[in-house]
């Protein structure tokens, strides 16, 4: 017979919102607040704890924002306008891993090299801030097969295409740096230009930029 003590423990709840196992953070800037974004960046974080899995220590909502700061500015003096979102996912069916996404889009007005740029600058220091929370990841060689499967993931991620669909059009290896560049066409005949390991050679940190048609022209005239 079950003691008293026992008998009033809480049972557990049913519905909960799990441990993270994964953390991605994405950043994009587009022309107008209604428009597409024209570059986009995204971070896999490594979750601290026991097997790689389970608490969010030290990536809580306010300091992973917080990190994220200085891409507001873009090479401005003042922040932009942006909009953010916050998205918990977790299933009780199956071995599905638990996610949370922080995404962050800034609106810049304009497209200017010195804009793209700046962009790039200030999401790698975040990047790189929100890296040294969870400790720097172990130094691999990306291999090229892994590097385009992943450029492949994070286009269609960010633009809500199928990664099946994207084409390969351009590689490039910077074996110093561990990264590299990959050219992918969609079968709409987008363009988009994806780096793999921008964060010192890190493969979980990508930039993927969407090629304007008049930039593909202007490649084409200077030839």
């Amino acid at each position: 017979m079950a003691s008293p003590a026992a008998d009033d423990r809480p049972s557990p709840p049913l519905l909960t919102l799990g441990r993270v196992d994964r953390v991605r953070v994405q950043v994009g800037y587009r022309v107008r607040p209604d428009g597409p974004a024209y570059q986009q960046f995204l971070l896999d974080l490594p979750v601290p704890g026991e097997d790689g899995a389970g608490d969010v220590q030290g990536l809580d909502e306010s300091r992973l924002l917080a990190a994220l700061e200085p891409v507001l500015y873009a090479g401005a003096d003042a922040p932009r306008h942006y909009s953010v979102h916050q998205h918990r996912w977790h299933t009780s069916w199956g071995p599905s891993p638990g996610a949370l996404d922080i995404g962050v889009l800034v609106t810049t007005g304009t497209r200017a090299t010195a804009v793209v740029a700046a962009s790039q600058g200030s999401v790698t220091g975040a990047f790189r801030e929100l890296l040294g929370m969870v400790g720097p990841p172990e130094e691999t060689p990306t291999r090229r097969d892994a590097a385009v499967l992943r450029a492949r993931r994070s286009v269609a991620a960010a633009y809500a295409l199928d990664p099946d669909a994207l084409s390969l059009s351009a590689e490039e290896h910077h074996a110093a740096s561990n990264s590299w560049e990959v050219g992918l066409r969609s079968t709409a005949g987008e363009r988009y230009d994806v780096v793999v390991g921008l964060v010192d050679g890190y493969a979980g940190s990508v930039r993927v930029q969407h090629v304007a048609p008049s930039e593909v022209f202007d490649a084409v005239g200077s030839e």
